[in-house]
């Protein structure tokens, strides 16, 4: 799993969201929206109009899926940890 996170310079959550993926050893790719990639890119990946950042993805298996922002990154990381938990439990 690698995430991608597309993100801006002072954006709290898109270094909350950096910082996740480090303590949890992670590997994650960072884009500055301006400098690696434009608004109207990022709109085309998202496929909705972007209003807040970061927007992140989840590569899997050679394939991304858009996830939101950090609130639905974390989420999804805990998600994971509940079902891997139950997983070990129900060996």
């Amino acid at each position: 799993m690698q995430i991608i996170i597309y993100g801006k310079d002072n954006c709290v959550d898109c270094d909350k969201t950096r910082m996740l993926c480090q303590i949890q050893s992670i590997k994650f790719e960072y884009h500055a929206l301006g400098q690696d990639i434009s608004l109207e890119e990022l709109q085309a990946k998202v496929g909705q109009p972007v209003r807040s950042l970061p927007q992140i993805f989840v590569r899997r298996d050679g394939a991304a899926t858009h996830v939101g922002g950090y609130d639905a990154l974390r989420h999804m990381l805990q998600a994971s940890v509940r079902q891997a938990a139950a997983r070990q439990v129900a060996a």
